[in-house]
């Protein structure tokens, strides 16, 4: 099993906890991309997490006029919000330590927690204004900045 601290540095420098959105709807997740040559370490986060959420393999991409050669990766990505409330739970007890990223989760999290306690009655401008608020923390993060087109 590994170590709480070990996926929380890892996290600290890998992960994103962000949210797509199609038409008014958030889907909130947290996900890791990690070339398939490092597939062991998502296994592991995987397993640590309780086997919530989904291991990809994503096949490499020859270099287009916005990017450059992509080699094979496992993606691994939690987006059930009941699922989400494990990865809430680590972060919690094992804080991120970096600013930027520990910032961008607290309000993923506000997001989650809002979504998971009104279900039934979502405020959608809420999660609107919070979903700017995360946009603007990522867009300052340099994994954000490298996937850019």
């Amino acid at each position: 099993m590994l170590n709480p601290w070990y996926v929380t540095g890892f996290c600290d420098g890998e992960a994103a906890f962000t949210y797509s959105r199609s038409g008014g709807t958030y889907g909130l997740y947290f996900a890791i991309r990690q070339r398939v040559d490092n597939a062991q370490v998502i296994e592991d986060i995987h397993k640590y997490f309780n086997y919530v959420g989904y291991i990809y393999n994503a096949n490499e991409a020859r270099s287009t006029h916005n990017s450059g050669f992509t080699q094979p990766t496992v993606y691994y990505r939690v987006t059930r919000t009941s699922e989400l409330m494990q990865i809430v739970g680590h972060f919690d007890k094992f804080p991120l330590q970096s600013k930027k990223k520990q910032e961008a989760y607290q309000v993923w999290k506000e997001m989650v927690m809002h979504k998971l306690e009104n279900f039934r009655d979502i405020d959608y401008d809420k999660l609107h204004v919070l979903a700017q608020k995360l946009s603007s923390l990522n867009s300052k993060s340099r994994a954000f900045k490298l996937r850019k087109k």
